[in-house]
């Protein structure tokens, strides 16, 4: 797809440079794993094999659609807990070396994070979406 930007405005260039990562990951009108897709079901820890952990992944498979969107939800699930995780320690005040409004500030900074790449990546109706939506 080839670009005429010679005859727009500036405001109009950076608009149309802009895409839609959704539509590029092809969520259109596609019932999807992503539905059921849950923190619950990330956070829960499976054992893996050695043979898992030596043989070589190719790197086509790194690149494909259902790995881009596994590795998104599982950062933003990260920026989640981390989030989630300063938030006890500062209402458990266990930790009295932590400044309240500092580490307040750094866990709404982790969250909005965790919201930012969860809206850019997954579609509207995951659940996980939903949670980190709602939890903010």
């Amino acid at each position: 797809m080839l670009l005429d930007l010679k005859e727009r405005s500036p405001e109009t260039k950076l608009t149309g440079a802009m895409t839609d990562m959704k539509n590029i990951l092809g969520y259109l009108n596609q019932g999807e794993w992503t539905s059921k897709l849950s923190i619950g079901s990330i956070m829960q820890l499976r054992p893996l094999k050695i043979k898992q952990l030596i043989e070589e992944g190719k790197n086509e498979l790194e690149l494909t659609r259902d790995s881009f969107i596994k590795k998104t939800s599982n950062i933003a699930v990260a920026y989640f807990c981390y989030s989630t995780e300063i938030r006890f320690i500062l209402q458990m005040k266990e930790d009295p070396s932590y400044d309240p409004v500092y580490k307040q500030k750094e866990s709404e900074y982790w969250h909005a994070k965790a919201l930012e790449v969860s809206c850019s990546f997954l579609p509207g109706e995951c659940p996980l979406l939903n949670h980190i939506n709602l939890s903010y």
